[in-house]
């Protein structure tokens, strides 16, 4: 089975479940409710761009708002799709849709790089290292659906980082032209929710 994220978490799990003594049993429990810390690389335009709207969404809402949590509700909503459509096939075409419209071809690239890097970048363009951090139970549902692909499409070279990355390029470089006209309305109603 291929590794699907830096912290390759259903290896880890394989390994846990096939655990009988008891200490393996417990490790196994806490890790279920434990976080994972996930690294992506993006733009540093667009990396400002999501700092001013996450600011936006503060002033607005007067709770803390920030990246780590705008990549969750995004990544939510990749679930949410995930579960809706649990076809690998659908999932695919999503992903592959993604890459395609920040100008790739449906083709990843291998040795870890981005996709996005690899197409949008000029050779000078800065990055910033954007650190996440989610529960794990969450990461692990990315990495087995990735897993599920290779059954459709072998070799397809996504990882959670990757998924990450194209989630977040194509939400930002869509809001900034106008694409997502009641996300700020969305994200205030979803907070009020979190609230109540």
């Amino acid at each position: 089975m291929g590794k699907y994220s830096q912290a390759n978490l259903i290896h880890e799990e394989l390994a846990l479940i096939g655990s009988s003594n008891f200490i393996g049993k417990i490790i196994h429990k806490l890790n279920k409710s434990s976080t994972v810390l996930l690294s992506i690389d993006v733009p540093l335009n667009l990396f400002l761009r999501a700092e001013v709207f996450c600011e936006d969404i503060q002033d607005l809402s007067d709770m803390h708002f920030e990246q780590n949590d705008l990549m969750n509700l995004l990544y939510n909503d990749f679930l949410l799709f995930a579960k809706k459509n649990p076809d690998s096939k659908s999932l695919f075409r999503l992903l592959t849709s993604l890459d395609q419209y920040a100008g790739k071809d449906s083709r990843l690239e291998k040795y870890g790089e981005s996709s996005f890097k690899l197409i949008h970048l000029d050779k000078n363009q800065e990055m910033k290292t954007l650190n996440l951090r989610m529960r794990r139970k969450f990461a692990l549902r990315g990495e087995v659906l990735l897993a599920d692909m290779d059954e459709v499409q072998p070799e397809h070279g996504y990882t959670l980082e990757k998924v990450f990355e194209l989630l977040y390029i194509d939400f930002i470089d869509k809001f900034r032209k106008g694409n997502h006209v009641d996300v700020v309305e969305n994200i205030l109603r979803l907070l009020d929710d979190e609230i109540e």
